[in-house]
């Protein structure tokens, strides 16, 4: 698609940088979790070993309330790379990698310059949702990757008029109703009829409506691209009822329940500011530059075919907003994947541009990055304080700000708003950095001991209230048999082989057992600085024991 030596560059730097960025803390814990994460490694990991392709399985039964295509892409990683969280997480670096490259391409083949697609581009790589879910094993990078494949093609089309691509958009469209369901067809039915709505109604200057003769030609456009989308959805439907019993209960609950279920008089119906304030979140730093451009564009007298995609972008992330408002259960990242959608709008606004379209937005978004840092920087350093961890990496980035600003004050006046391009981006790429490198490995504190007599048990009991606790020790100790115990049932596991993990307090020790380890964790309800402060600096201990028929047997063996 490009040729130039200049295009080659840019692109391949755009690669290098994500490979930087994302990879890092990948196969750790030192990172932003999500709680669906666990229930999807040990899916991923059981339905290989048990060979259940077709339908992934999940403490033994068939899990159908989360799509097959997420763990598809987790068996076949850990297939090729061996089982361990770098391998169930690669598969969404690389697609946060591709969305960010289709970024580029898209906004290249709309004839932008090599600068601002990368530029644009890149901004996409260092928001916080990339930052975030790059590292996890969640749908949202299949998600995020395909959006951003039907839209480059369906803007493909609207530049260069080949159906083709409306066949190729349908095509991916149909694949991704394995990562979400039909839900997906309505998302990308929104960002066709987005252009559609706007070519039809549009009024010329004279005030006259000239639509009508482009009623048929959208009709068909539509025609097209959805049935296309029926292609793979039909083959998995036909092979799902073909080849097995279960494939019409796993339809119905997979095409039908799940999406109704968060409509259920059952589920709480959660404030609506947190589908908008998780677009805003997610976008982070660029969230001021971003919610810019919707102010500004929606209604905006567009000039030219770049413009009028490029606000239908913004009007369909808009439609998508609000069809998330209506469900009772809501999410901060459920919008997550419409952000690079946003992303391309914001970049086909600008393509035409000298530079100085959102100047002033791109000042704001500069100064509130530069504070956020700085309010970040002293929280940093009290905490360091209290825990009495060393200084020196608050001291760096203290450094990196001084930095940036001598490069603000130095060149943005001689050079305009590239250099505030530049600026925005250096500052998400340092505290994104910081994050990463400073911030999370002080404040992660696992469950799960990283040494010691447990890491080599090959049964254990968890003895907490929450069950899901014991699969983050099922996922990190690999081949351990691991039982979830509540408080006062542990003598259901508790036989004299087992280690027992207990989250509690003044446990009354088994007959049989001593206690081996302790390992700190976080509370995890902190509700006063007073408990950071005080003797237990805000964490609290899990304790470990051990079989003493096991510990005896070992000291014989010596």
């Amino acid at each position: 698609m490009f040729l130039s030596g200049k295009d080659s560059f840019y692109f391949s730097l755009l690669v290098i940088l994500n490979i930087i960025l994302l990879l890092p803390g990948s196969g750790g814990n030192a990172l932003l979790t999500q709680g669906d994460e666990s229930m999807h490694i040990a899916t991923i990991r059981e339905s290989l070993a048990s060979s259940s392709y077709l339908f992934p399985k999940f403490e033994g039964i068939l899990n159908l309330y989360k799509p097959p295509a997420l763990f598809w892409v987790g068996m076949a990683s850990d297939a090729l790379l061996g089982v361990g969280y770098f391998s169930e997480r690669f598969p969404s670096f690389l697609l946060f990698c591709g969305t960010s490259v289709l970024i580029y391409i898209g906004l290249r083949r709309a004839k932008g310059s090599v600068r601002s697609s990368f530029s644009v581009a890149l901004a996409y790589t260092l928001t916080l949702g990339v930052f975030k879910f790059s590292r996890l094993a969640m749908m949202e990078s299949l998600l995020a990757f395909f959006i951003t494949a039907v839209s480059v093609s369906i803007l493909e089309f609207r530049l260069f008029g080949n159906r083709v691509w409306l066949f190729v958009g349908g095509l991916l469209s149909g694949m991704a109703i394995l990562i979400k369901g039909p839900v997906f067809q309505v998302y990308s039915g929104v960002i066709l009829a987005s252009y559609s709505v706007i070519r039809i109604f549009l009024i010329s200057e004279k005030g006259r409506w000239s639509g009508k003769r482009r009623i048929g030609k959208e009709l068909l456009n539509h025609i097209v691209f959805h049935s296309s989308s029926l292609i793979v959805p039909g083959i998995w439907v036909g092979a799902l009822l073909f080849y097995s019993e279960l494939g019409k209960e796993f339809l119905k609950v997979f095409l039908f329940t799940e999406n109704f279920g968060k409509f259920s008089a059952a589920t709480v119906n959660q404030p609506e500011w947190i589908i908008p304030g998780g677009l805003l979140l997610y976008s982070f730093p660029f969230c001021i530059i971003l919610a810019a451009a919707f102010f500004s564009k929606l209604l905006y007298k567009v000039r030219n075919t770049a413009e009028l995609v490029g606000s239908s972008f913004l009007w369909s992330t808009t439609a998508i907003l609000l069809i998330h408002l209506s469900p009772n259960r809501k999410d901060f990242y459920y919008l997550l994947p419409m952000i690079p959608l946003a992303f391309l709008g914001l970049g086909l606004f600008s393509i035409r541009k000298k530079g100085v379209e959102f100047s002033r937005s791109l000042l704001w978004n500069f100064f509130f990055s530069l504070g956020f840092s700085i309010i970040l920087l002293v929280g940093m350093g009290l905490f360091d304080m209290i825990m009495e961890d060393p200084f020196w990496q608050e001291a760096l980035f203290f450094v990196f700000l001084l930095g940036m600003i001598w490069f603000f004050r130095r060149s943005f006046t001689r050079e305009g708003v590239p250099s505030i391009v530049v600026a925005n981006l250096l500052m998400g790429l340092g505290l994104l950095s910081y994050i990463q490198f400073s911030i999370l490995p002080k404040l992660s504190l696992y469950e799960v001991p990283q040494e010691g007599p447990l890491r080599l048990a090959k049964q254990i009991c968890i003895v907490s209230e929450n069950p899901w606790t014991a699969l983050n020790f099922k996922n990190d100790l690999i081949g351990a048999d691991i039982v979830h115990s509540v408080p006062g049932a542990e003598r259901n596991c508790a036989d004299g082989t087992r280690f027992l993990v207990v989250y509690q307090k003044g446990f009354i020790i088994p007959p049989g057992y001593s206690h081996v380890q302790t390992q700190e964790v976080w509370k995890r309800d902190i509700s006063s600085v007073q408990e950071l402060i005080g003797p237990s600096k805000g964490k609290e201990q899990i304790y470990i024991f051990g079989p003493n028929r096991r510990i005896d047997s070992k000291s014989e063996s010596r």
